[in-house]
């Protein structure tokens, strides 16, 4: 193993190397995802459907085993960010783009029909490369020989990228990957989604009734865009129509990629061959990308501001209050954006649930050993320091986090075969309880907790571990709505997320909601038009009222004036929350 690439849905992506100098990309799954038996499936089934397909705009299966303890796929490792990074970062692509994206996409697709329907094609399941665009992500892809038994009464996807008919319960056949495809070209060429942004069931109701917003496509690229988008699957064209199209208009010319993610690319492609190639992977450097934890899907695209974009403080008159960034977690701050025009109604934006693994102390003894098998035994991974993977959002594709390097230097023994026992020198004793999961389990269903969403670091509490509070005090800040054993039970909406226990004991989970308090403030993102969106990024944490300044991916500070079923009162916003309505102003 050379490095650690990010983390997923599923657990932790490693960039490894075969013997041969081959650099693969290696998913571990979380070992409390593995014993979950509906995940298991899901991740059986995502297994299989990425291997029966193949062509050029695919990611090649090298290996996997399902059924290991922590099942483990490894692919060719693909060296590019998404399409939704690169759009949001450095924005829309040109014309002649759009129609080279569109021609390898319908080519990558053809293949993939050939044996299964994707499901859930868009931005951040296309990795852009060296080679062309790559389609990833098999999670929720359904077979065309009729087996799967999700065919039908099953919503798999992504909002805003799900095909209306999905939405109704009809037959999902590869007429929705090509909704999908045009609503992903529409975002390539105007860094917009077609059905706009919002909750899961706004974005259904806008697929299944509204039209979509085409403003700003191509004149050239519009037309099939505009009948990929139809409501009826028999009035959408095939893949092979936008394949034969997109061709002609790209001139048979490659995908040309602003020049920012021309120069990433090849960073990473330097990256990985420098560790692959190296003798001690403990020597290499980190991927050469500036930035720290990227935003997920739903949270502001172009134009708000991003992880590690740098911006100075800057006061309002008559403040003088800087803002001050955790020790060790120094982000830079701006000045918050100025509240919107009067009359615009902000739409809500929601966002994957931040979860938090507790920091370990770094003197802590190895506590696991997990050796997997590549190609018949050619490749192993040895983690000797720490349990291997945590559980993060579910994401299988949207990768957080610049790589980073293993604590301890890694070696590949190619004398072991597939997951036999590590040698008895490198067996640990049962370790002692761990204190995070004593705290854990203390926690029971109508609790309060004081700790809440870390507006600087997604991903992270304000605390390491719970700390149970009266409900009726100011800092308690969440609450407990269930105490369940995977995150896959917890609610999902906006207001609601989860917070597990990854230590040496059965693992538990967190359900938890979000206490509104009338007067308290929290954070928000401009909305484009003059709108203000919320998230669960923002909506999880808590920010002083009086600041001057907020973390650099947010723009808003925003006051609770009222949570209810009635009218907000005069000059406040208004966001649809848990039945009626959240009221709020910026300050």
């Amino acid at each position: 193993m050379r490095a650690r690439l990010g983390a997923g849905g599923m657990g932790r992506v490693y960039l490894a190397a075969t013997p041969g100098g081959r650099a693969v990309a290696v998913k571990v799954v979380h070992a409390e995802l593995a014993a979950d038996a509906r995940f298991r499936r899901r991740f059986e089934v995502e297994v299989a459907a990425a291997r029966r397909v193949g062509g050029v705009h695919t990611a090649q299966v090298l290996d996997a085993d399902t059924g290991a303890d922590r099942p483990w796929l490894a692919t060719e490792h693909i060296a590019g960010p998404t399409l939704q990074r690169a759009v949001e970062e450095h924005g829309p692509l040109s014309e002649g783009a759009v129609a080279a994206l569109g021609a390898g996409l319908a080519e990558g697709l053809a293949a993939i029909h050939e044996h299964v329907v994707h499901r859930d094609l868009k931005p951040g399941n296309v990795l852009l490369s060296r080679s062309g665009p790559r389609i990833i992500d098999f999670g929720v892809a359904r077979a065309l020989d009729g087996s799967s038994a999700t065919t039908r009464a099953t919503l798999l996807g992504t909002p805003g990228f799900i095909a209306p008919e999905q939405y109704l319960g009809r037959e999902a056949g590869p007429a929705c990957d090509v909704f999908c495809l045009a609503a992903l070209l529409v975002f390539a060429a105007t860094g917009r989604r077609p059905f706009g942004e919002g909750t899961a069931e706004a974005l259904g109701y806008r697929v299944v009734n509204g039209e979509p917003d085409l403003g700003g496509v191509p004149g050239s690229l519009l037309p099939l865009i505009a009948a990929g988008l139809e409501k009826d699957p028999d009035d959408r064209p095939g893949v092979a129509d936008f394949l034969e199209r997109y061709s002609r208009l790209a001139g048979g010319a490659p995908l040309v990629l602003p020049e920012p993610v021309t120069r990433l690319i090849t960073r990473r492609v330097t990256w990985a061959r420098t560790l692959v190639e190296s003798a001690d992977p403990g020597r290499g450097k980190a991927e050469p990308e500036a930035g720290a934890t990227r935003p997920k899907p739903g949270s502001p695209r172009a134009g708000a501001a991003k992880p590690g974009k740098a911006k100075p403080d800057k006061s309002r008159p008559g403040k003088a209050k800087p803002d001050k960034p955790k020790a060790g977690k120094a982000k830079p701050a701006k000045p918050k954006a100025a509240a919107p025009r009067p009359g615009i109604t902000p739409r809500p934006v929601i966002t994957p649930r931040p979860v938090v693994t507790p920091p370990k102390p770094t003197d802590d003894p190895p506590a696991a050993v997990l050796v997997l098998g590549l190609l018949g035994g050619l490749l192993a991974l040895l983690a000797v320091n720490g349990k291997l993977p945590e559980v993060v959002d579910w994401m299988t594709s949207e990768l957080r986090g610049t790589p980073t390097l293993a604590a301890t230097p890694l070696v590949a023994p190619t004398r072991f075969p597939l997951l036999e026992p590590a040698p008895p020198a490198l067996r640990t004793t049962t370790p002692p309880p761990d204190p995070v999961d004593l705290a854990f389990e203390q926690v029971r269903p109508g609790h309060c907790l004081s700790a809440h969403g870390d507006p600087r670091e997604y991903g992270r509490w304000s605390e390491p571990s719970p700390s149970i509070v009266p409900c009726d005090r100011t800092d308690a800040y969440t609450r407990v709505v269930a105490v369940r054993g995977s995150p896959l039970d917890c609610p999902s909406e906006l207001g609601a997320s989860f917070w597990t226990s990854t230590g040496t004991r059965a693992s538990t989970t967190l359900c938890l909601e979000r206490q509104i308090r009338v007067g308290e403030c929290f954070l928000g993102v401009d909305g484009g038009g003059g709108a203000v969106s919320i998230n669960n990024k923002g909506m999880m944490t808590t920010w002083g009222c009086d600041e001057t300044t907020v973390p650099s991916e947010f723009d808003h500070i925003l006051q609770v004036d009222a949570t209810t079923h009635l009218p907000c009162p005069r000059g406040s916003l208004t966001w649809d929350f848990r039945g009626g309505h959240l009221c709020a102003h910026v300050v």
